[in-house]
């Protein structure tokens, strides 16, 4: 039995396939500067807070907040079922960490070499209806050094 459809569905259907999700799971990512050293001042964290939604938009993983300590990060990610934490944690830290490096040179003296994050890092899994009640803990824990999903959407849309 042939099917005949229209011209463009017909195109669409011998592109490429891609599953639809119906699932986005959540998950906090921690983790912290090297050697735990409180380094990151106002303006590392200023930085950060520019860089890391830029790093997530780029590889097209949706970030709900994001905060920032004296020596150590947070953040909230909604990953695809298809992705993987390790790679995205890999990526967000790894081109954080050479962009900071970059932009912020006195890193290398007050950390003494060329890492600036730890190697490890603490993951969180996060359900739907838990997600509200962390992006209020990040918001209590770092008043004025986070961005929310509100912020995110604005810079989204400015750009």
């Amino acid at each position: 039995m042939e099917q005949n459809w229209a011209p463009e569905v017909q195109e669409a259907l011998l592109g490429r396939w891609e599953p639809v999700y119906r699932s986005q799971l959540q998950y906090l990512v921690t983790w912290s500067t090297r050697g735990r050293k409180p380094i990151l001042r106002d303006r590392h964290s200023t930085t950060l807070l520019a860089l890391i939604p830029a790093i997530c938009e780029e590889r097209d993983v949706q970030l709900l907040d994001v905060a920032v300590g004296v020596d150590h990060v947070h953040t909230l990610l909604s990953l695809r079922p298809s992705e993987t934490v390790a790679s995205v944690v890999r990526e967000v830290k790894g081109r954080a960490g050479i962009l900071m490096l970059e932009r912020h040179p006195e890193l290398r003296v007050w950390l003494g070499g060329n890492l600036v994050w730890d190697e490890r890092y603490a993951v969180e899994t996060v359900s739907a209806s838990r997600s509200a009640h962390v992006q209020s803990r990040l918001r209590s824990l770092h008043p004025g050094r986070r961005l929310d999903a509100q912020d995110l959407e604005g810079l989204a849309a400015a750009s």
